[in-house]
């Protein structure tokens, strides 16, 4: 005659706590620091991850007296003109994630801003944001997020020497920027999306009207001019302007690209574009498209941090 065991049931009770940092009402999961790996290290909640809408970013991106910085496409800063400043990181599912402990030292206005973006724990807090703070791992940037903080470092040098912010990252570029990676193959519908990705986040995000007014202010004469033409000749006024042209030359073929890809032109019109834009890359003609897309992220990095040093004291 068989036995049979009696069940055992266990309850655990969700913890509830509430760690005595700020008073406004985060909405956050104790259990995420009691169990999430690396976060008890201080034992007094300082690390417990405070989750937020993607969207908490663009004020920090779009108003006066903010800067966002990005290190990598997961993992960046933001700064005030009163040197307040704290790091966040995207997790796979687009939250932005903070730490309690961080978020405590800002402004209480500035905290009850995030509490209006604030939303409930999802328990994910993979990034290069918490491999960098909790396991110290900071590993080799992909060349994406290498055009990324080459970027920001150049808006920012810009912004250092013109008073004024050259591109934004808008909403629907913010969301493009930080998914942002390698096409995993070169179809058709791949390319396109590819293209039309570099041109959103680095011609498109560009203050047409900012720079337009920054040129009138330098002697210059805006009208009839695009986004990349103004910026071009804003930057021709710098000294050592005789490099501007090959260092935007980047960005033309950034934008050549996505026409070649995506307007509805003949099939011969479109072949001629791409072998003009792998002539100014330097490839040889007909060349993949996978070889067009490596060499110009490369190119615009490179396009990005020599404009920063013309921008540089």
């Amino acid at each position: 005659m068989s036995k049979v065991s009696a069940g055992v049931t266990v309850t655990r009770r969700k913890l509830e706590d509430r760690y005595p940092f700020t008073d406004v009402p985060f909405q956050y999961d104790a259990d995420d620091y009691e169990y999430l790996p690396g976060l008890r290290g201080q034992g007094d909640g300082f690390l417990t991850p405070v989750f937020f809408k993607r969207g908490v970013l663009l004020k920090y991106d779009t108003a006066s007296g903010y800067r966002l910085t990005f290190a990598s496409r997961t993992y960046g800063t933001i700064t005030t003109d009163e040197d307040n400043q704290i790091s966040f990181g995207i997790n796979r599912n687009g939250r932005v994630v903070m730490w309690l402990g961080d978020i405590a030292t800002l402004p209480v206005p500035e905290q009850y801003y995030l509490l209006s973006e604030n939303v409930e724990s999802d328990h994910s807090i993979g990034s290069e944001f918490y491999d960098g703070q909790i396991d110290c791992i900071f590993s080799d940037p992909t060349p994406e997020n290498d055009l990324l903080a080459a970027r920001t470092d150049f808006l920012e040098a810009a912004r250092m020497h013109f008073g004024a912010t050259l591109a934004h990252l808008e909403a629907e570029v913010v969301a493009i920027a930080l998914d942002f990676a390698r096409p995993l193959t070169d179809s058709v519908k791949n390319q396109q999306h590819a293209a039309d990705a570099l041109n959103k986040i680095h011609v498109e995000s560009l203050d047409t009207q900012a720079i337009g007014k920054l040129l009138s202010a330098a002697g210059g004469d805006p009208k009839g001019l695009g986004g990349l033409k103004r910026l071009q000749t804003l930057l021709e006024t710098l000294p050592g302007s005789s490099a501007i042209s090959n260092l935007m030359l980047p960005l033309f073929v950034t934008y050549d690209l996505r026409v070649a890809n995506l307007h509805l032109t003949s099939t011969g019109t479109a072949s001629d574009k791409m072998d003009d834009i792998t002539s100014r890359l330097g490839l040889p003609a007909a060349a993949p498209f996978f070889d067009v897309y490596d060499a110009l992220v490369k190119q615009l990095a490179a396009a990005y941090r020599g404009l920063q040093e013309l921008l540089t004291p």
